[in-house]
């Protein structure tokens, strides 16, 4: 294992801080010091050993195998075979040169690793100092205790050859789990026992790389020498760096499945945003709706009540004709609003019956229709009695729809004594149609939504009965035709609604 030294904050009081800092600081420099120890006086026994240049591609191979390392969880202790190859030079070579071996590995490992630029060199000295010692002094007391058992034990059968080294790797592994534990809880205030807990599944795994992994490797070079050391070593290096990189690519698909996770948690919340809102609309629809359909019903029950009970005058039932046939439009009105919002909910297109037609001659028949309405309220309906023709392509009915709308809109929303125009003309490509009033016009803040569905400015509520659906129908049906519609409006001083459609 080695450490991965963070200087994350753990909410630490000021002083116990500065006390494990020092602590750290001094730890970390008794375990650089006797790593540095023990690789000096490896290098001074090198001329002794038998077969040095074995020995040198050991070291070569025990710094190959420290790079394929992996990391566990939270990244602060990683595991790696390494250790196979610094306990074989305990069988081969003695404690002090596998100690050796183990250090030098780090330090390899160090220089692979290691970028310049823009580097924390104090922190990188001590990161080298403290795994270098960590794996020199667990490799060294590990071999101590091998030689110990195997001298007590002597050698002869199975049994006898197996338990030193698993008697040696065991102390080597928890030697350095130990060591590796109490630098992590002077770094980062993470107690042995939580790490104990987080990676004990790693021990075993440790314990026979080393023992099992080491002798194997010494049995190969004591009997085949160089030739023993490519068979045993490369098959470990290359299955060690392919678990490393099977490792990692799991960490990088469970990375992108906590992003996935987070992102369909997000779309989740958020759908369940809008269909609260959707509801909260429709509940504020429903309401509107029930008190905008409630004042036309009581009129023509009203009003059919006294043509029943009552003897009139034709002048009466005239005027009373007339209320009921306005209040039966306005409930018709509302009817169809709300059949065509669910064509449109249901995300069915729009189905148009195209023909070639004039839009002016139909503009001015639109506006003919509502001049009674204008008498009504005093208001002056300007439009063009004898238009230029304007040939467009569309579906009529619902290109008269539209304009009966915005022309019965600017009525509804005009006092009386008013002025509505409405113009039709030709700009490029394009038929305008153009309905201006001088009513109450739009507030600002409100003008940005006047096409959404259920909007309706709220100064406007009791002005007129609607359901706040009209403009947003009259926008679909204008880009069903790849037309454009838009609004220039002025509170208190008036609006203006201007669509195009392409001429044909």
């Amino acid at each position: 294992m080695s450490a991965a030294i963070d200087e994350r904050d753990k909410k630490k009081t000021p002083g116990r801080k500065e006390r494990l800092l020092n602590r750290r600081q001094i730890y970390s420099g008794l375990l650089s010091f006797a790593g540095l120890v023990i690789i000096i006086l490896g290098l001074l026994r090198f001329p002794q050993y038998e077969n040095p240049s074995i020995l040198l591609l050991l070291l070569f191979f025990a710094i190959a195998t420290q790079s394929t390392m992996t990391y566990l969880v939270g990244g602060n202790v990683s595991v790696s075979v390494s250790g196979a190859i610094s306990f074989a030079v305990v069988g081969l070579y003695g404690p002090v040169a596998a100690g050796m071996a183990a250090a030098i590995a780090e330090v390899g490992l160090w220089l692979l690793s290691l970028r310049p630029k823009d580097r924390d060199w104090n922190h990188e000295i001590e990161r080298l100092g403290v795994n270098g010692g960590i794996h020199g002094v667990s490799i060294l007391l590990g071999g101590l205790v091998f030689v110990w058992v195997r001298d007590m034990l002597g050698t002869g059968s199975f049994i006898a050859d197996a338990i030193p080294w698993f008697a040696g790797a065991i102390v080597g592994d928890q030697v350095n789990f130990w060591l590796l534990s109490i630098i992590i809880y002077l770094a980062n205030g993470v107690s042995p026992k939580e790490v104990f807990r987080e990676n004990r599944w790693a021990i075993p795994m440790n314990v026979l790389v080393m023992s099992v992994g080491g002798g194997l490797i010494m049995l190969a070079v004591a009997q085949f020498g160089l030739l023993g050391l490519a068979i045993f070593v490369l098959p470990i290096i290359l299955s060690a760096y392919s678990f490393r990189v099977t490792v990692n690519n799991a960490k990088k698909q469970m990375v992108e499945l906590e992003e996935m996770v987070t992102l369909r948690t997000q779309a989740l919340a958020n759908a369940n945003h809008e269909l609260e809102a959707l509801h909260k609309e429709k509940d504020s629809f429903l309401a509107v709706l029930t008190h905008d359909m409630r004042t036309p019903l009581t009129s023509i029950r009203g009003y059919g009540s006294i043509m029943r009970d009552r003897e009139l005058t034709r002048e009466q039932q005239t005027k009373i004709a007339k209320v009921i046939l306005n209040s039966q439009d306005t409930l018709l009105e509302i009817v169809n609003n709300i059949l065509e919002l669910e064509k449109l909910q249901s995300g069915v297109p729009i189905l148009l019956e195209s023909s070639n037609f004039d839009v002016a001659l139909l503009v001015k028949n639109t506006a003919e229709s509502l001049e009674t309405q204008a008498l009504e309220k005093k208001i002056t309906l300007n439009y063009d009695q004898v238009p230029s023709p304007i040939m467009i392509t569309a579906d009529m009915s619902k290109i008269r729809r539209v304009i009966l709308n915005l022309i019965s809109n600017a009525l509804k929303y005009t006092p009386e004594d008013g002025l509505v125009s409405v113009r039709t003309m030709v700009n490029g490509r394009f038929a305008i149609f153009e309905v201006e009033d001088n009513g109450y016009g739009i507030p600002a803040d409100e003008l940005p939504h006047i096409f959404d569905r259920y909007s309706r400015v709220k100064g406007h509520r009791h002005l007129a009965i609607g359901t706040g659906l009209g403009l947003a129908i009259v926008k679909s049906l204008i880009e069903a035709h790849d037309g454009e519609i838009s609004v220039q409006s002025e509170e208190n001083v008036g609006s203006t609604f201007t669509f195009k459609l392409p001429l044909t």
